[in-house]
């Protein structure tokens, strides 16, 4: 769709709605025209030298019984569930595309383990494009890690599937550090990622910065581990500045809120804030504040209140100290485990409070219950 066009829908549409038809549209075309235009290249499980599944839930049991019974029905659910892990070095020419990462082939078929999370059903697919370029003049590499992924501009993705490729591969292969590294331009001009790059591990690398350009490689480095690893989250603190962490372990109390613009908000804010200080927590908009700024505000709190988001990433800032998290959820049938896990493998209390239908359907605002959420503090205090 052009550009000029997307931009008209968003003006007259609510981006919420349009997020909703644009993955109905998506998973249709998976099922259909997708499987034509772009085949799955095969893979056996010999071409891996890493290939297993795993069960995070089991990995690292929840403790879960003072929380909410639906939290505690997904968590039950969640058992059994699997992530995969695996490392593939692909030794044949190969098509890297510029807007999401996917890599082709040279029998024109996509090769899914490009990218850790390839079977998400609101990844598109390349524009049909890529397969003319096996005839242009490319930019071209003998070897190549890609750090390409879903999500890979996204602050909490970047973390826990982006980075930790890099960490991974350093434990399973003695690779050359001059190994040219494809990162997307939209994360490279992350402010984040540009902090992390100031650290020798990362900015004594060979970066190729992909922007609107396609990439041809002869041999490409594709891996995924499993997300959810506690040890990265040491190795990422490590690169951390230490004026960064002066004061870390402190006792302050805040309240990580979200601007309407973010999609994800609550309604009565006002109301929420105003429980938060009855309890001494101060109110902190993490989109105002700069990484470092970040860094030491999360490293100083001994008790967080949060709305489901990237932000609550930075409580791997607070390592080595305790803390006490609540997270605020938004309506739903499915709450998005990422934190949970996190808390509880950094040695963390947790708690989720689940917030209610808004007044508007479709501005992502939604209702937070004021009494349930002091009643949800004072149990936090108290444990």
């Amino acid at each position: 769709m052009p550009l000029h066009v997307k931009e008209l829908l968003k003006k007259i549409f609510p981006l919420v709605l349009l997020r909703n038809v644009q993955l109905e549209v998506n998973k249709l075309r998976i099922r259909t025209i997708d499987k034509w235009l772009f085949p799955e290249q095969s893979f056996q499980q010999q071409d891996f030298l890493i290939r297993h599944d795993a069960y995070p839930f089991r990995l690292h049991p929840v403790p879960n019984a003072h929380l909410d019974g639906r939290l505690q029905q997904q968590i039950a659910k969640n058992y059994n569930w699997t992530q995969d892990e695996y490392l593939l070095v692909y030794e044949a020419p190969c098509i890297i595309d510029p807007q999401f990462g996917w890599a082709l082939s040279q029998q024109n078929k996509l090769i899914y383990p490009s990218l850790g999370f390839s079977r998400v059903p609101y990844l598109p697919k390349p524009d049909t494009r890529i397969k003319e370029m096996w005839k242009s003049d490319l930019e071209e590499y003998d070897e190549l890690i890609s750090l390409r992924d879903t999500g890979e501009e996204n602050y909490y993705h970047f973390y826990n599937d982006v980075l930790v490729k890099l960490l991974f591969l350093g434990e399973k292969l003695d690779l050359n550090p001059a190994t040219p590294i494809l990162i997307s331009a939209k994360l490279y001009n992350r402010a984040f990622f540009q902090y992390f790059l100031q650290h020798p591990y990362l900015r004594d690398r060979q970066w190729i910065v992909q922007d609107q350009q396609y990439i041809r490689s002869k041999k490409t480095y594709f891996c995924k581990p499993l997300t959810h690893t506690p040890h990265y989250y040491q190795r990422i603190l490590e690169m951390v500045k230490p004026e960064d962490r002066v004061g870390a372990g402190g006792e302050r109390r805040i309240f990580i809120t979200r601007s309407p613009k973010r999609l994800r908000y609550i309604e009565n804010n006002a109301e929420v804030e105003a429980v938060c200080r009855e309890f001494g927590f101060e109110t902190v908009d993490f989109d105002l504040l700069s990484l470092p700024e970040q860094i030491r505000v999360m490293g100083q709190a001994r008790y967080v209140v949060g709305i489901h988001g990237a932000g609550l990433t930075n409580m791997l800032f607070r390592s080595g100290h305790p803390m006490g998290l609540l997270e605020v959820y938004p309506p739903s049938i499915y709450f998005p485990f990422h934190y949970i896990l996190m808390a509880d493998q950094l040695g963390y209390q947790y708690d989720g409070l689940i917030g209610e239908v808004g007044t508007s359907k479709y501005s992502g605002g939604f209702y937070a219950n004021p009494v349930e959420l002091r009643q949800r503090i004072e149990s936090l205090l108290q444990r």
